[in-house]
Order: C-alpha cells, then structure tokens, then sequence
C-alpha cells in the first residue's frame, strides 16, 4: 500500500512505474528550486553516463538532499538514517527513490556492504562525509566512511559544496526562507594517491573535506 511503512533494498528491481515516478519528482524538484531558491546548475559538472563513484556533499539542511539529488541527470542512490526513512508520510517517497537505511542505534556495516554493492553495480552513491547536519552551518570534520568505502570499492570521489540551504531551511524548523542556493562540483579524487592502512584514510578524508571547503570559500551564501 502507499502509506504502508516498509523498507525496500536500494537494490531492488526498479520498474517503469519507479522510474516514471522518481523522474516526474526530481523534474517537479528541480523546477521549485529554481524559482524558489534560483538554483543554478552552471556550476555542477555532469556525471559520466556510467561507472560508479562517491558524490560527498557537505551538510548544511534537510534541504541537502532534495537539492543534490536535483542536480545530477544520472540517477543517484543516498544512505540516511532509520528515523527518517521510516515514518509512513516520507517512506513512501524514500521507497521511490532506493535509499540505504542506516539504523541510528545499531551497526552500520550493514549500510557500508549496501553502499558498496551499490557502487559494484556501477551506480552512484551520495555520502555526506559530516555524518550530520552542521550545527552551525560551518564544515565538520568528515568521518571516515567515505574513504573506507571507496578504497574497498576501488571508486573515486567527487567533493560537492551546497551554500544556500541553511538559510531556506534551518534544522528544527518547518518554515521555508528565500534563499540562493548554490551548488559546485570539484575534481574526482582518488584512493589510489594515497598510502594504504590507516593514515591514508585519515589523509584522504581531510583532503576531501578540504576540497569541499575550496569550493565554499567564495560562496557568500555560507
């Protein structure tokens, strides 16, 4: 049923209906947040038609995903957490678009075997490297995740900056704000430059974060 609460595998056959359907709402997406938040794409590059890779975005709002989701013409899968894939007035859009689940209270490995058969399957996988909304609108410090999963998963991956979603939509808040939203895509970066084992990770990891704050740096939307 529609509003019945369910989980279904990011991996799951997607029929005509699902994909007719997530279309018609990333395009209907797409065209709010122009008028709305005048989102400009001229700043995001355009995914290569196939292969997988990681898309990090830093996290600013809930808006973040509708926002990166709507960039991209390539079809990206994103990893979230229980308490919002499961309430029955959001799961039913979160069914339509295969998210991974990542249960807030229990092991994440689970997510990370989903997010790299998603990658092996040559898709596209979105991780905000945060872990979490910024508190204050100011970048975190990534956690790990990112960086193990694309060296297990042999893929790159491409640092993304969204300025502009604080300021329409502050976390704890249901009220909408004019805003310009921005987003900027930055060069793949790989694991492949960087030495194995642990400090690697850690190295790896703060480059991405840093290449996602180059990208902020101009943004007076921040």
């Amino acid at each position: 049923m529609f509003f019945r609460t369910r989980r279904v595998s990011a991996l799951a056959h997607r029929s005509l209906a699902n994909e007719l359907g997530f279309h018609a709402i990333k395009t209907s997406l797409r065209t709010i947040m122009r008028r709305l938040w005048h989102l400009s794409l001229a700043d995001v590059a355009e995914l290569p038609p196939e292969g997988a890779f990681i898309i990090a975005p830093n996290h600013r709002s809930y808006l973040d995903p509708l926002i990166v989701g709507a960039c991209f013409e390539r079809r990206v899968n994103f990893m979230m957490t229980s308490k919002y894939y499961d309430p029955w007035y959001l799961n039913w859009f979160f069914r339509i678009a295969r998210c991974i689940v990542v249960d807030e209270d229990g092991d994440n490995r689970g997510a990370l075997r989903e997010g790299k058969r998603i990658l092996d399957a040559g898709q596209v996988l979105v991780i905000f490297p945060e872990g979490h909304i910024s508190p204050d609108g100011e970048l975190q410090p990534g956690e790990q995740g990112v960086a193990w999963l694309a060296r297990k998963a042999g893929v790159s991956v491409m640092p993304v900056w969204v300025g502009g979603t604080r300021e329409a939509h502050r976390k704890g808040e249901w009220r909408l704000r004019p805003s310009r939203v921005t987003v900027r895509t930055g060069e793949l970066m790989s694991t492949d430059d960087y030495p194995p084992g642990r400090e690697g990770t850690e190295a790896f990891t703060a480059d991405i974060m840093a290449a996602i704050a180059a990208l902020g740096a101009t943004d007076s939307r921040r």
